[in-house]
């Protein structure tokens, strides 16, 4: 089976990489609650995919095509990333590696790239008129939660969809996140 070239930005390898790899890698959580047996594990999603892999340049103008490679490594921002088996993906070139001293016609050298995920920022552009009349500014109260017995500060983040450490952060009077009692108001 011939296996379309890998292709990145405008550059596309004249011959594929010798060896590829694939990694995937979630982020996870483990919570242990202090005084039982109880530990839980959060999956808290997918950590960007990474490709890694080796290759050779090989005869006549080896060392050029390598230099052609490295002017794309050295480009800034992420570009499509087309690989031969596996998805279309945005990409960033992080690693480009002479595996040995380079002859003019011999390099062999190692790569990697990490899947990039692109912020998606939306601004509203507000027309100003001669009738916009200013609105006053309501008060937004802080959300709380007061203890019950059992509760923990991990459930109540769990259940309130918040990150246990911003919860934390937001209740500085609380000494030990381990150590709340029923009646004691968290800030959400």
């Amino acid at each position: 089976m011939k296996l379309s070239p890998l292709k990145y930005k405008s550059y596309t390898w004249p011959v594929n990489p010798r060896t590829y790899s694939l990694r995937f890698e979630k982020n996870t959580a483990i919570h242990h609650y202090p005084y039982t047996n109880i530990n839980e594990v959060d999956d808290t999603g997918m950590k960007p995919r990474e490709v890694n892999g080796e290759g050779e340049f090989i005869g006549e103008g080896a060392y050029e095509e390598f230099q052609k490679l490295a002017s794309i490594f050295y480009s800034r921002g992420p570009g499509s990333l087309i690989h031969p088996i596996w998805q279309i993906q945005q990409a960033i070139f992080t690693k480009l590696e002479v595996e040995q001293e380079p002859t003019p016609d011999y390099v062999k050298y190692s790569f990697s790239f990490i899947e990039h995920f692109p912020e998606v920022k939306v601004q509203e552009k507000k027309q100003v008129t001669s009738n916009t009349i200013a609105k006053p500014q309501q008060k937004v109260t802080p959300k709380a939660h007061t203890v019950k017995q059992g509760d923990t500060m991990w459930a109540i983040a769990k259940n309130n969809k918040i990150n246990l450490k911003d919860l934390i952060s937001k209740n500085p009077q609380i000494k030990s996140p381990n150590l709340i009692y029923p009646g004691q108001k968290i800030n959400l």
